[in-house]
């Protein structure tokens, strides 16, 4: 769910006009897409989901900022290795988390049982799963609430994607740095709840900082390994070091006047860095959305869908949850 020391990479790299904190009003009147799971798993493992799941709409309508969320439909069959090792990897920490939990019992030094109780939180953290019955939920108090959701054809974020790419949406909150790879114009992150701020990536200026091509900085991104890709042995930091040497070779050709191969194309001529082009160039296609015939099909058919607030429902999901209203 993202690439890896990308988001160190453009922090170290761009200025804050780029990439900066600021406060949910300045964002009022634009309609955001959100990725539902990511903010599900966030809330499951507070275990508030419900509460924090209302308080981050309310505080989203408070700033009247329009928000639309998506959740995840069928994975990719492409994803299919990793999310292998991912519920393997589950399994393992919730076996380890048991192990612990086992051996709190006969644990006597108080210094260790915290020690132990602090390990088991991280590991809960590993497993936690969103079950039908949380999406059920979720989805009922949206409804409630008069907020737009959808389910995705496929990943939540290739639709997200989408929704920005027809203008459908200003910006998406996610804090998966996958949504640069769709060429997201603004991605909002790290959300507070408490204190009401964001950090706004402006992408666009981030490509410009940087001074790449949107095409450039994909493949750097692609390349540099995705859930897709992710055995590729190659690195961000890598990746960039071969753009370094790309961006020598385009002087070159310009000053000589020829024109220059592709930085793909240049690598797999001058390096052995690219390990499997062809598997190379489908991932690059993955996050091509607007030849995704799959989501243009699912517009016609999803995208006029009406919401309304209904109080009294949204008054009886909250109250079990401790949630007093007082305007009836």
């Amino acid at each position: 769910m993202g690439i890896k020391n990308l988001n160190k990479f453009l922090l170290d790299n761009c200025s804050k006009k780029s990439i900066k904190k600021i406060h949910l009003k300045e964002l009022s009147g634009k309609t955001l897409v959100i990725d539902a799971s990511i903010y599900m798993y966030k809330f499951l493992i507070e275990n508030t989901l419900l509460e924090s799941m209302y308080l981050f709409v309310s505080i989203l309508k408070h700033y009247k900022i329009t928000p639309i969320f998506v959740f995840d439909g069928k994975p990719p069959p492409e994803k299919k290795e990793l999310l292998i090792k991912r519920r393997l990897d589950k399994l393992e920490a919730e076996q380890q988390y048991l192990q612990i939990q086992k051996s709190l019992e006969t644990e006597t030094d108080e210094t260790k049982k915290e020690e132990k109780k602090w390990e088991m939180e991280m590991l809960k953290k590993q497993f936690i799963r969103i079950k039908e019955e949380d999406l059920r939920k979720v989805k009922e108090l949206l409804d409630a609430y008069g907020v737009l959701y959808y389910e995705a054809p496929g990943e939540a974020d290739n639709l997200c994607a989408y929704l920005l790419f027809t203008e459908k949406a200003w910006g998406c909150i996610s804090d998966d740095m996958d949504m640069f790879l769709y060429g997201c114009n603004y991605v909002i992150r790290n959300i507070s709840l408490l204190n009401h701020t964001v950090i706004l990536y402006d992408t666009s200026r981030i490509i410009s900082e940087l001074k790449m091509t949107p095409k450039i900085f994909k493949e750097i991104i692609v390349l540099s390994g995705t859930d897709y890709n992710m055995n590729n042995e190659t690195s961000l930091y890598e990746t960039i070091q071969w753009y370094y040497e790309y961006v020598v070779y385009l002087e070159k050709m310009k000053h000589e006047n020829k024109q220059p191969k592709n930085f793909y194309v240049w690598l797999v001529k001058n390096t052995k860095y690219i390990k499997n082009y062809e598997l190379l160039l489908r991932t690059y296609q993955l996050f091509q959305i607007s030849l995704n015939d799959e989501l243009i099909k699912w517009e016609v058919n999803n995208i006029n869908r009406e919401t309304r607030l209904n109080l009294p429902r949204l008054y009886k999901i909250m109250e079990p949850e401790g949630f007093v209203f007082v305007k009836r």
